[in-house]
């Protein structure tokens, strides 16, 4: 009887600990009482400002953007004219070039879509469990069931400024803008996006400086491609949910993508190759160097040719994904179609470091 009473208790206080993840959306209640006050034409004086940016997750976020003192003032500026009922008429003029006047048009989506924000973050403290489960389904939908586990340890804040996500040691920031919209387009797949990071397994090993571009390389091309497929194919333009320059995400990293492989394949295939002269920003010669782009396209090909449970078994491997794109690449008359000479690398590389590698999980 003692035995089945301490098993309950047991049971019942990790219950607890499996499902006490939640998330901190103080800064969004602050940020809510400044624009009340400026909704009242009270301006937004610079101590005030700087008092409510002291807070950690803001501060993580801002280095992570690289914002400077005058960015963030002319930020407070920006939301002087936004929610300041006197300064209607400026603003009005101002949203009518949105692209001109991009942090206009963002800061004005927070103002027009507030009383939609607080039920959103009042619904999701009501049962953060159903939360961080709806986000934990999206991850195992990419990962083999070995790896379906919760990263506990994780905090997440939810801060009102800008539009972007980041995940830094331990700590997931989203803006209050991207996590909004993106969780009424679907519920959760942003989250499953970011945890996928966290919980996929990934091949260690120690590399040579020559080879250290490639690699790295090829793992951020498997990281977010992989990632990508939890939630970039819920983005598309009909995603009529989302924000217009939110849409078509997906769309976009592969039409770029294809281009972008095509130049990777071009400088890897240069005889003889000093890979030691190798640049990320060469080999991915768009903006966004995270891997996004061609990895997006090469999961949506592997996908496309029906092996993405291939994909799933072998998650944590980069070569193994190069394979699978040359393999479904290869039943795709408008896939790029890699050369011999990138895939002979590719191989070169497994077979130097494969005997030395790991598979490195989340504990």
């Amino acid at each position: 009887m003692i035995k089945q009473i301490i098993f309950t208790l047991f049971a019942f206080l990790s219950s607890q600990i499996v499902y006490s993840q939640t998330f901190d959306d103080s800064t969004c209640w602050e940020y809510f009482k400044i624009t009340q006050d400026l909704k009242n034409d009270k301006p937004l004086d610079k101590k005030t400002w700087n008092q409510f940016l002291k807070n950690e997750a803001m501060q993580v976020y801002i280095k992570d953007q690289g914002f400077d003192s005058i960015y963030i003032d002319n930020y407070r500026h920006i939301m002087e004219i936004v929610y300041m009922p006197k300064n209607s008429a400026a603003l009005q003029e101002r949203l009518k070039t949105p692209m001109k006047n991009w942090w206009f048009y963002i800061v004005n989506e927070y103002k027009v879509n507030e009383d939609q924000m607080k039920k959103y973050l009042t619904d999701i403290k009501k049962d953060p469990k159903h939360y961080f489960d709806t986000c934990y389904q999206y991850t195992y939908q990419m990962l083999p069931k070995q790896y379906q586990k919760k990263a506990q340890e994780y905090k997440v804040s939810i801060i009102p400024i800008h539009n972007d996500a980041h995940v830094t040691n331990n700590w997931m920031i989203y803006t209050l803008m991207a996590a909004y919209f993106h969780d009424i387009n679907r519920m959760g797949a942003m989250g499953g996006h970011e945890f996928h990071h966290v919980l996929r397994p990934q091949l260690v090993f120690e590399v040579e400086d020559q080879d250290a571009v490639i690699v790295n390389l090829l793992q951020k091309i498997l990281n977010e491609g992989s990632a990508d497929l939890t939630d970039k194919i819920y983005e598309g333009k009909d995603a009529v949910k989302l924000l217009e320059f939110q849409r078509g995400t997906r769309d976009e990293f592969i039409a770029d993508g294809a281009k972008v492989i095509k130049n990777i394949d071009s400088l890897l295939s240069v005889k003889p190759l000093d890979r030691s002269k190798l640049k990320m920003n060469k080999l991915i010669n768009v903006g966004n160097t995270s891997g996004h782009v061609p990895g997006c396209y090469m999961s949506a090909i592997i996908e496309k040719a029906g092996y993405k449970k291939e994909l799933i078994k072998h998650i944590e491997d980069p070569f193994q994904f190069v394979y699978l794109y040359d393999k479904a690449s290869k039943k795709d008359k408008d896939a790029y179609i890699l050369s011999p000479t990138t895939m002979n690398l590719v191989r070169e590389l497994d077979k130097k470091y494969r005997s030395k590698a790991s598979i490195e999980q989340h504990q």
